[in-house]
């Protein structure tokens, strides 16, 4: 084992507990909407506490759970906001070599909610997508299991709600809608990640950070903003490690150009969902190319059949593309859709630039098909749409689990996804159709060697994965910036077939050494 790995085997058996459980009632309550605030003076920081113990991989692992509010100061040390967040910690573990991982969903408005209940807690629900068990009736409840895959495996986790969601707030004299903006969120969010590392001397401690659907906005300008200020508001650290800013970003069904997406932006181009739509043709049974493929091998025709004849037609005016669908080439180019992306001849003659809406429209008739997971349906006119259908067993269960396993109880409403979306001030960079490819070029600047991992899910018809790889490779951060495809949809975890891989590359991805160094030099450098 390497030198890390002895210390975290010598730490999981002294397992030191220092400080007793302890319950939170917190009576405070925390306003969510646009105009939402809190007093200074209301704001109460003692953190939940509870022990636990499981077996992962074999090993019996104590942990502690814990949840509360952080006051959260600018750079001018003034308050701006009560951050909720909901923390595991590997007790006992030495914190300079013990990572820490922030998480947080997307929205914008979304608490974390989704993360927090289906992905890498110790704790998860089995909402077994793209099952729906029974579409006359959304599910109040799914099993409440032990998660086998747990990322406390590799890190400590901290679940994190900005303001106006979970149960956090801004504070006088700031409203909510303050922070609701490209900008002014990405600065608060980093205060945040600061006021932590300093609360729980965290400074030595590798970190990432993992960010999910507008996560993909979130994280790159939160992670840029971390690299700028260096450790300039670190707190001294009384082990006197060496401090560390930043070490990986996992963007999870990340959106990272409004302006290429053509929900988005009519202007823009659906070549990026092409394979989206193909990949749930192929689930529905509606399209006979992938024969014997593996769904790599699939995917790897798609993108070649996307950039080379579809994307090119797209691009014409349609006068031109009319002319060119009328010739022997253009018709052989409309059935060899057909055969991918299901449909019929006519309706891509007519509607070249499938818009994802219409697609699933089309695709199923009779049937509402999922935004968020292509495979999962309804029928059309349901009480509930498919992208609905874990809301409510999530939010029920998210109440019932932190009294009995975090030991936090408040008198707020949680608020799992708000309407900061309405309010939402999109300039970043001149622009009201954001994009966060520019803060992933300045923080590499400031850190070369900082790791980035993109993972998305096939039938995801929200932020399909091949847009992301056009994204990447239009700044030429495609071989820096990896992405990884997984069978599912935006919430690749809630697919129980894809959680091993998951693991395996997440795992990996921790493993691994800062990009372009040298690993053999690392391992020298842990053993000494």
């Amino acid at each position: 084992p390497t030198a890390s790995g002895a210390a975290q085997a010598s730490w999981r058996r002294r397992a030191p507990r220092t400080e007793p459980d302890r319950v939170v009632n917190d009576p405070t309550i925390y306003n969510t909407g646009p105009d939402g605030q809190v007093n200074l003076a209301q704001v109460n920081e003692t953190t939940s506490l509870k022990h636990h113990s499981m077996a992962i991989d074999g090993k019996l692992v104590r942990f502690t759970a814990g949840a509360g509010h952080l006051v959260v100061n600018g750079a001018d040390g003034k308050p701006e906001a009560a951050f909720f967040y909901t923390a595991y910690t590997m007790d006992g573990a030495p914190k300079n070599t013990r990572p820490v991982t922030f998480l947080w969903n997307g929205g914008p408005g979304s608490a974390s909610i989704w993360l927090h209940m289906g992905s890498w807690a110790p704790k998860r629900l089995k909402s077994d997508a793209p099952t729906i068990i029974n579409p006359a009736q959304q599910p109040d409840s799914f099993p409440l299991v032990d998660n086998e895959i747990t990322l406390l495996k590799q890190s400590d986790l901290v679940f994190v709600d900005p303001p106006g969601t979970g149960y956090s707030a801004a504070i006088a004299p700031h409203t909510n809608r303050d922070w609701w903006g490209v900008d002014a969120d990405g600065v608060v969010v980093a205060d945040f990640i600061t006021r932590y590392i300093n609360q729980y001397n965290r400074q030595s401690s590798p970190k990432y950070l993992y960010g999910e659907s507008y996560g993909g906005i979130r994280t790159p300008i939160v992670a840029k903003l971390l690299e700028r200020q260096g450790t300039s508001r670190y707190a001294p650290d009384p082990t006197g490690k060496p401090p560390i800013v930043l070490t990986g970003v996992i963007l999870n069904s990340p959106i990272l150009d409004y302006a290429s997406n053509c929900e988005m932006v009519e202007a823009a181009s659906c070549g990026g969902y092409l394979p989206s739509y193909a990949m749930m043709a192929n689930f529905f049974h509606k399209s006979p190319a992938r024969g014997l493929q593996t769904i790599e091998q699939y995917l790897a025709g798609l993108r070649q059949f996307t950039s080379v004849r579809y994307a090119p037609v797209e691009a014409m005016t349609p006068g031109a593309r009319k002319k060119f669908l009328d010739t022997q080439k253009g018709w052989a180019l409309l059935n060899d859709l057909v055969a991918r992306a299901a449909l019929d001849t006519l309706t891509w003659y007519k509607s070249f630039k499938q818009l994802p809406g219409d697609y699933r429209n089309e695709l199923m008739p009779g049937y509402e098909l999922g935004r968020y997971d292509g495979r999962m349906k309804v029928p059309a006119g349901n009480s509930y749409a498919p992208d609905d259908y874990i809301n409510l067993a999530f939010l029920n269960q998210f109440k019932q689990l932190m009294p009995y396993y975090v030991n936090y109880r408040s008198a707020s409403t949680y608020e799992p996804l708000g309407n900061a979306i309405f309010y939402w001030n999109w300039n970043h960079n001149g622009t009201d159709d954001p994009n966060s490819l520019g803060d992933i070029q300045i923080a590499l600047t400031y850190d070369p060697g900082l790791k980035w991992l993109v993972m998305h899910g096939y039938e995801d018809n929200a932020t399909p994965g091949y847009q992301t790889e056009l994204d990447l490779i239009g700044v030429d951060l495609y071989d820096r910036v990896p992405v990884k495809w997984f069978e599912g949809g935006h919430m690749t975890y809630n697919t129980e077939a894809s959680r091993p891989a998951l693991e395996a590359v997440i795992s990996d991805f921790y493993a691994a050494p800062p990009f372009g160094s040298d690993a053999a030099e690392i391992a020298q450098q842990a053993a000494n």
